[in-house]
């Protein structure tokens, strides 16, 4: 196993999140201080020929500088509304704070349906490289202005999640309000202690615990959910305080600063990683036990023999999710060779009978398992 040294040794490229809670000075605005710690701390990784991408919240906390309202009571289209003033707000603070370390900076305002049209994505992916080497950051933030709930991220720490691992990058940094995953909540209880280094396997959930604070929108858990999210890629996540000035340069010089997660050994390549992070399921399939076992305990693909029902109606090439039907558990997703109809009509069969039922056929496999991604912690079937 790894430690925090080697793993922060090693990395070449860093996704580096930013919350509400950790931009925010005490009146409720944007502190333009925290934007010039950032900037600085920037610098001192490019010096170590890091990539630097940011993912950036604040945009509705900058534009509600002019209204001063309480913004977890208003209705999602005045905080669209109040989000489009802000990113003009929010980044002439980072071009202001870049630009006095000489270093130039760009927006990027992403949906959640990028991640799924693999055309799309691999076109996002190619413009940021793109950015990094004319040696430019990238600030990236969720497209408030125009995100409706089905392509939404809920939250930048899931967005800084699918940035990182479409980006390949080393290690997640999501900067907050707090030093890092407490045994309690240490606003609640003043013995809680600071978790200096945790192993996704050994995670204990009772850990979590949200703020109730108004300033930001996501809170622990959805901390935990983008570290467990990159785990599967083998990439490390440090939660840490980016209220401190020097928060970033400490981490890299290799101090105990903040919470790492260590991932998990298995690690998803290449197109795996796109099914994973992209697609939402159109439908699923329920499986026997003998091909959910041959599933998560032999590596094989899925073949028709082992479906007992298809539910949702999909189109070949979508991405499905395997459900073991005795534990109504998702132990994996991929994309289909067939479509609903004819599944229905070749499930329980054997692949030799598939062009006898349909007259043609694609393939033996129901789902190819270069198209699968397995699902993790799920093996219990």
């Amino acid at each position: 196993m790894e430690d925090r040294e080697e793993i922060l040794n090693k990395t070449k490229r860093v996704v580096i999140k930013i919350g509400s809670k950790a931009l925010a000075d005490e009146s409720g605005q944007i502190s333009y201080s925290r934007i010039k710690y950032l900037a600085s701390s920037v610098k001192h990784l490019r010096s170590k020929n890091i990539d630097c991408l940011i993912v950036s919240s604040g945009a509705i906390l900058a534009g509600n500088e002019l209204f001063s309202l309480n913004i977890k009571k208003i209705n999602i289209v005045k905080k669209q509304a109040i989000a489009s003033i802000g990113q003009l707000k929010l980044m002439s603070y980072y071009i202001k704070a870049f630009q006095k370390e000489k270093i130039d900076v760009s927006q990027l305002l992403l949906t959640n349906d990028i991640f799924s049209d693999r055309k799309r994505f691999l076109n996002a992916r190619a413009t940021i490289l793109e950015l990094i080497n004319m040696k430019i950051v990238p600030v990236i933030n969720e497209n408030d202005t125009v995100s409706v709930d089905e392509i939404m991220f809920g939250d930048n720490d899931i967005l800084a999640s699918k940035v990182a691992s479409m980006m390949d990058a080393d290690c997640l940094i999501l900067l907050t309000d707090t030093n890092g995953l407490y045994s309690s909540n240490p606003k609640k209880n003043k013995e809680a202690k600071l978790i200096q280094v945790i192993k996704e396997e050994n995670f204990d959930s009772t850990v979590i615990s949200d703020s109730t604070e108004d300033i930001s929108f996501g809170g622990m858990k959805s901390k935990i959910e983008a570290s467990l999210e990159v785990s599967k890629f083998g990439m490390p996540t440090i939660i840490a305080n980016g209220k401190n000035k020097d928060e970033l340069v400490r981490i890299f010089n290799y101090e105990d600063v903040g919470t790492v997660i260590m991932p998990s050994s298995n690690k998803i390549k290449n197109r795996k990683k796109w099914i994973s992070i992209g697609p939402k399921s159109s439908g699923r399939l329920l499986l026997d036990q003998g091909a959910s076992e041959a599933i998560t305990k032999k590596g094989k693909s899925l073949l028709p023999s082992g479906i007992l029902k298809v539910e949702g109606k999909f189109i070949k090439g979508a991405q499905v999710s395997c459900v073991n039907v005795k534990t109504n558990k998702e132990i994996a997703k991929g994309l289909i060779s067939y479509d609903s109809k004819e599944i229905n009509q070749i499930k329980g069969m054997k692949s030799k009978d598939i062009e006898k039922i349909l007259g043609y056929k694609y393939s033996d496999e129901v789902i190819n398992r270069d198209n699968m991604v397995i699902v993790k912690d799920l093996d219990e079937i």
